[in-house]
């Protein structure tokens, strides 16, 4: 069986990265979320929502958070709802959520507790910036496999190799 691995950049990658122009590299905390749709894979995804935040006060930011997590609440159970990769970058604060369907993100914001956190964040100014945003998929491709045991290219939905049969290990299927 296949055995993935969690790797970071080499020593000489980040080396050669840090010197890009404008590149920033630091240790960050990331947070994500499995929703009712995360046996899929990211080609699966018909739309992604970003949420950028920075705060100034610690009201602010403790506000934000609260309301943050009753929506992941929700969020968890919420029909087409993939995955959610959530990380810190300096003071910017990010969130990308995959749904299948730019329906379900639309009706994800359209729901009585999202648009009452909306109001609040307005009323309350928990945050010095804000943006929040739906783009529908425009192009994409199947995600595919490298088989490790012969040179075969397959699809991840066929499951097995086209080259040797072997099977194939799905992340997203797995956890």
């Amino acid at each position: 069986m296949t055995e993935l691995l969690a790797l970071p950049p080499t020593p000489e990658a980040i080396a050669s990265l840090s010197q890009l122009p404008g590149s920033q590299i630091s240790t960050i905390m990331l947070g994500t979320l499995r929703g009712p749709e995360g046996h899929l894979g990211p080609e699966a995804a018909g739309a992604i929502l970003m949420l950028q935040a920075t705060f100034t006060t610690q009201a602010g930011s403790e506000g934000f958070w609260t309301a943050q997590a009753a929506l992941m609440e929700l969020l968890n159970t919420a029909p087409g709802f993939m995955r959610s990769y959530g990380f810190g970058d300096g003071p910017n604060n990010t969130l990308l959520v995959f749904w299948h369907t730019l329906g379900d993100a639309k009706a994800f914001a359209a729901r009585p507790e999202h648009r009452r956190v909306m109001r609040d964040l307005f009323e309350q100014r928990w945050q010095y910036s804000h943006f929040a945003g739906i783009w529908e998929m425009a192009g994409r491709h199947d995600r595919v496999i490298f088989c490790p045991d012969c040179t075969a290219v397959t699809p991840v939905r066929e499951e097995r190799c086209q080259g040797c049969g072997a099977e194939l290990f799905d992340v997203y299927r797995s956890d």
